[in-house]
């Protein structure tokens, strides 16, 4: 009796190690060595659906991450009603492995998008050279049969180009899955928010900046669970949320200015920086939904900067959320980052070659001091045991 059944994986990034969510095992693989990872009855196989996927320059693709379900007979087949955990699991670990990138940093940081982290379904069968190919459509699907691995090629997308990952931060993996099993109240907004987040920063062609932009504003706004659903109050509940990391408020601004308007600008003044650029953020939105810019509302930052913004502020957001309902803990370079993002907003972003921006090095600086904190706190607490059990 020959093996069917459905191969689920992401052709277009490698995994530095393998990590598992909700049960599903995301496991680098490499295409001359497949039998360590998938076992020797349906290796070859694999290895052959997974030849068509090149890069840019037509060669086949070395290796990939494909997804398992370790504790099953045939743990490489991921049949159609797996689909829907498979792609949760896999929105979790993009946003896992997102929330480590760095900004700002040259070319010594890898770039990382959410098209990285696309999940492919192919159906297969042992000792066979045809795939079955399924294609999503509006009100159903696609389903092609009868296609040799041979007669078919799948190019790497553009915007796929010179991105890598190296770091998966597993403990935000394990709080986003514990909070999806337990059904803890922070989920839904997650989950809901997360969708908008990572099509905001796939960098698809198809989508210019402002779309992009008005995606991670409405990511925001599900995510903050705003009183209000207009500028304001997305501002106000970041704000809130980001309240013990404040540390510098439009009037100790350099560069931020308030809004035009004279009422509008006496009441920012006591604003944290932080607050004004998510009512900026949402006003580019709205801007991009409704109508063009006012011009009673200042515009700070511009389109490129407010990308790199929110996808520096959503992850750590979603690790506020979670570390304010016990489910994660902030490292201390995570909350160096935090306590930072104001200085940030206030900061120049450089000049060409001519200057280098200040992202970096404020944001490096934060977190070693956070880090020293910590490292202080636990030599005192080690400390004082020690006496305690020495009298």
């Amino acid at each position: 009796m020959s093996l069917t059944g459905q191969i689920i994986f992401m052709p277009w990034v490698t995994l530095p190690h393998a990590v598992t969510i909700s049960g599903i095992r995301f496991s680098p693989i490499d295409l001359k060595d497949p039998i360590s990872v998938i076992g020797p009855e349906m290796a070859p196989t694999v290895a052959m659906a997974l030849r068509p996927y090149v890069d840019r320059r037509g060669h086949q693709i070395e290796s990939c991450t494909i997804l398992l379900r370790p504790r099953h007979q045939q743990s490489w087949n991921m049949p159609d009603r797996m689909w829907g955990a498979a792609r949760r699991a896999a929105e979790i670990l993009a946003l896992s492995c997102l929330a480590e990138q760095r900004f700002m940093e040259g070319h010594l940081s890898p770039h990382l998008n959410a098209t990285m982290f696309q999940i492919i379904g192919q159906r297969i069968t042992a000792g066979s050279d045809q795939i079955g190919l399924f294609y999503p459509r509006r009100g159903g699907g696609l389903r092609v049969g009868g296609v040799r691995f041979k007669d078919v090629v799948f190019q790497r997308p553009s915007q796929v180009e010179g991105t890598r990952c190296e770091a998966v931060n597993v403990r935000l993996a394990r709080a986003l899955a514990k909070a999806s099993r337990s059904k803890s109240p922070i989920w839904d907004p997650i989950a809901s928010s997360l969708e908008f987040f990572l099509l905001g920063n796939a960098e698809v062609p198809e989508l210019d900046w402002e779309s992009c932009i008005m995606l991670s504003a409405m990511a925001f706004e599900r995510l903050l669970e705003p009183a209000q659903a207009n500028a304001q109050g997305v501002a106000e509940a970041l704000a809130n949320l980001w309240a013990p990391y404040a540390s510098r408020t439009l009037a100790q601004a350099k560069r931020v200015k308030p809004d035009n308007k004279p009422d509008f600008a006496k009441v920012q003044q006591e604003w944290p920086l932080h607050r004004k650029w998510m009512k900026e953020l949402y006003e580019a939105r709205s801007s991009r939904a409704h109508r063009g810019p006012r011009s009673v509302f200042s515009q700070n930052w511009r389109n490129l900067q407010h990308m790199v913004i929110a996808a520096f502020v959503y992850p750590l957001a979603i690790k506020l959320k979670l570390a304010n309902a016990d489910l994660y803990q902030l490292s201390a370079r995570e909350k160096g980052a935090c306590e930072a993002l104001d200085r940030l907003l206030d900061s120049h972003w450089g000049k060409g070659w001519e200057k280098d921006p200040e992202w970096s090095k404020i944001l490096s600086m934060a977190e070693a001091e956070h880090e020293w904190l910590r490292i202080i706190e636990e030599a005192y607490d080690e400390t004082t045991r020690k006496g305690e059990l020495g009298s």
